[in-house]
């Protein structure tokens, strides 16, 4: 149950991991879902910043810690390509500098379609 638990925190993390790698077309498609991308694109940024890990990372990681690493059944076929995607193997250091890079480039297009479709006029964030 325990190793069940923690491929589906596997899942989970991956799907929100894809969510943060295409979640900017939501953003070109004037959807509101491209609020909760660019709060995710933060909360990423902020993990990054400060050198801490994602809740789902230590989630994943209790759960693991409640079986035995010797199980009989060894994890799904899917799972081991799931947890090459989430942690490939580079070194922390760039890998923290590549997700930054990765938000910032985002902040950029958000600042370009916010400026394209003129938001802040529309919302009256600078008055006129």
């Amino acid at each position: 149950m325990w190793r069940l638990l923690a491929d589906l925190v596997i899942l989970l993390h991956a799907a929100w991991a894809l969510f943060l790698a295409t979640g900017f077309i939501f953003a070109l498609k004037k959807s509101k879902i491209a609020f909760v991308h660019l709060g995710g694109l933060g909360f990423s940024f902020l993990l990054n910043l400060m050198g801490w890990y994602c809740p789902l990372t230590y989630l994943e990681n209790y759960f693991r810690s409640l079986f035995s690493p010797g199980a009989v059944y060894s994890s799904p076929f899917m799972m081991v390509y799931f947890y090459r995607f989430l942690y490939p193997g580079l070194p922390e250091h760039l890998l923290r500098i590549g997700e930054i890079v990765f938000v910032c480039l985002n902040l950029l297009g958000y600042a370009y379609v916010a400026k394209r479709d003129d938001l802040f006029r529309r919302m009256k964030v600078f008055g006129k």
